[in-house]
């Protein structure tokens, strides 16, 4: 009887069929099969609500009923406390790298905008032109003089 082999979706290797398995993709290895269990999760959350809403609603339900897990893992594993504030640290230093030069609040302009701003209308001049819409431009003041 001839044996039939199979490349492994995950590690890549040549092995064996097992005869039980009529579309076997994987091979036996924990880190194959782990990988395996991943994508069927992927797709079913996905493409079922069902399934969904009721992992969705299951871990709710662990968490009302564990509601100081993650502090009691926190107090347990101090490394995690302090790789998450490093991380944390890091979030905050490029957020207000970002906001640095746009820290004016646009509302205090408001005191310079009156109603006699006039509204300016701009056209296409020209005969070729597919589309001929005029755009609407309002000029503001920017000093008090």
């Amino acid at each position: 009887m001839e044996q039939v082999t199979f490349r492994c979706a995950c590690c890549r290797r040549i092995v064996r069929r097992n005869s039980r398995v009529k579309m076997q993709q994987y091979c036996g290895a924990k880190a194959c099969q782990q990988a395996r269990k991943n994508t069927w999760q992927r797709e079913k959350l996905q493409t079922d609500p069902d399934y969904r809403i009721n992992k969705r609603e299951s871990q709710q339900d662990w968490q009302k009923a564990n509601p100081a897990y993650w502090r009691q893992y926190r107090s347990r594993h101090p490394e995690y406390q302090r790789h998450n504030q490093r991380l944390q640290q890091v979030r905050d230093q490029k957020k207000s790298h970002a906001t640095a030069g746009h820290l004016a609040k646009k509302d205090t302009l408001s005191q310079y905008f009156n109603d006699t701003t006039t509204t300016y209308y701009i056209y296409a001049d020209g005969e070729n032109l597919a589309k001929k819409d005029a755009l609407s431009v309002k000029i503001y003041p920017i000093t008090t003089r």
